[in-house]
């Protein structure tokens, strides 16, 4: 079982290295074209730092392991929303943008419910319903593009902005970060499952707690990263873009192989408090000058270790 053990750690360092790998280079990109820190956090980080949920949900659609991909997402969209907001609110007081609150912070809440609705209905996610969510993603993103007032700016930042690497050399860092990727993803569901046989545990629980956490580890790193240096922007929409990104894109690439389905307790408790965190932090940072104070962002750290108890402590 060690060896096991170590494989998905092996696997899920490399989902981290290759998410990395891959923001990295569009993120450079996207700072050349003077593209907003908001729109990147939505976009091009979000679904960066996402990519390791992506290929955790493809390979769990290929092998039909519905409840692996279901909770990863689960747990790594509750733990960015209040453990990992909580953690770059204790770092640095988080200034929201008003638009990432009313807009963003309505889609995310929007999103979490269109996602529960597709797993209740008919007790599965049909790969027709993985179209719809994607599409309805797609249609956000075209939205935030065009809403992004800070597009405008383009050619004057553009031309402040310092080349790097030459742009032959990002592609092949995409490509080998793709690589990455995509090996790590299916050795962490081929392991993970093996652990969830060997200790008795739900491929859910396995899911919510281990690969969920361990797969937002580059949202944790980019949130405290962009709160030591104060860009409140990049913290807010990375981590409210991945709780969009992830249930109507990551989540539904997936079921277009075979569909998903959610056993009760993700149905009935995991989600549910998962949508219940995110009205939390979305209040919290809705309440006061648009500001997350210290005291806030440890009352969101507690939501989550409350959760973490009750998950423990029942067996859910």
């Amino acid at each position: 079982m060690l060896n096991v053990i170590i494989l998905l750690i092996a696997g899920l360092i490399g989902l981290t290295v290759g998410a990395k790998m891959v923001v990295d280079s569009g993120k450079a990109v996207a700072h050349r074209l003077g593209v907003s820190e908001l729109f990147i956090g939505l976009t091009i980080v979000s679904i960066g730092t996402s990519l390791p949920e992506i290929m955790v949900s493809v390979f769990s659609g290929v092998k039909e392991a519905s409840d692996i991909a279901i909770g990863t997402m689960v747990g790594s969209c509750l733990t960015q929303i209040t453990l990992i907001l909580g953690i770059a609110g204790l770092i640095h007081n988080i200034k929201a943008d008003r638009k990432a609150i009313r807009v963003d912070g309505t889609m995310l809440l929007l999103a979490i419910v269109l996602f529960w609705l597709t797993l209740f209905t008919g007790g599965i996610m049909t790969p027709f319903e993985a179209v719809i969510l994607i599409l309805i993603y797609i249609a956000y993103l075209v939205f935030t593009a065009r809403h992004d007032s800070k597009a405008k700016e383009v050619a004057e930042l553009g031309s402040h902005e310092r080349q790097g690497f030459p742009i032959g050399l990002r592609i092949l860092f995409l490509v080998i970060g793709f690589g990455i990727l995509i090996f790590s993803g299916n050795l962490v569901l081929d392991n993970s499952l093996l652990i969830a046989e060997y200790f008795d545990l739900s491929a859910a629980f396995v899911g919510v707690m281990i690969i969920g956490v361990a797969t937002c580890l580059p949202e944790l790193s980019t949130a405290v990263i962009a709160a030591f240096q104060g860009a409140s922007g990049i913290a807010i929409g990375a981590l409210i873009g991945s709780n969009i990104t992830d249930p109507l894109l990551s989540a539904s690439i997936g079921a277009l192989f075979n569909g998903f389905e959610a056993g009760n307790h993700l149905l009935y408790f995991d989600i549910p408090v998962w949508f219940l965190g995110s009205v939390l932090a979305l209040s919290l940072l809705h309440r006061k000058k648009l500001t997350l104070f210290r005291w806030e962002a440890a009352a969101l750290i507690v939501f989550y270790l409350g959760f973490v108890g009750v998950k423990i402590g029942f067996g859910l």
